[in-house]
């Protein structure tokens, strides 16, 4: 009797988490699903997939350059860590470590003496 109790208790607190889990997927699951494309598509190299994944999802290539983590890895690090040399070179120009930021330099000339 106590088994069968503790059967029906643990059985229904399992189902209660499962939907709990689906309406959090459900939530979310448009944009989740266009994160796993762009991630698969740059594991795969399959530039015209990412691209095609982008322009669905309207996420800019500039966008997901800086927004995306696959694995805990910005896209462009994700994509040299599994060979997508097709994805890198497609990508590469939007990966500029200097863009907004302003460098100055103060150039002075020393005495010749």
């Amino acid at each position: 009797m106590k088994t069968a109790l503790l059967l029906a208790v643990s059985l229904a607190g399992a189902s209660m988490a499962v939907q709990a889990d689906r309406h959090e997927r459900k939530e979310y699951g448009y944009m989740y699903d266009g994160l796993v494309k762009i991630c698969i598509n740059t594991q795969k190299d399959n530039a015209l997939g990412l691209f095609r994944t982008l322009k669905d999802y309207r996420v800019s290539r500039q966008d997901a350059v800086n927004g995306v983590v696959c694995n805990g890895q910005q896209l462009m690090d994700f994509a040299r860590a599994n060979q997508a040399v097709k994805i890198t070179r497609a990508l590469q120009r939007y990966e500029d470590p200097n863009k907004g930021r302003t460098i100055i330099r103060d150039i002075t000339a020393t005495a010749a003496n």
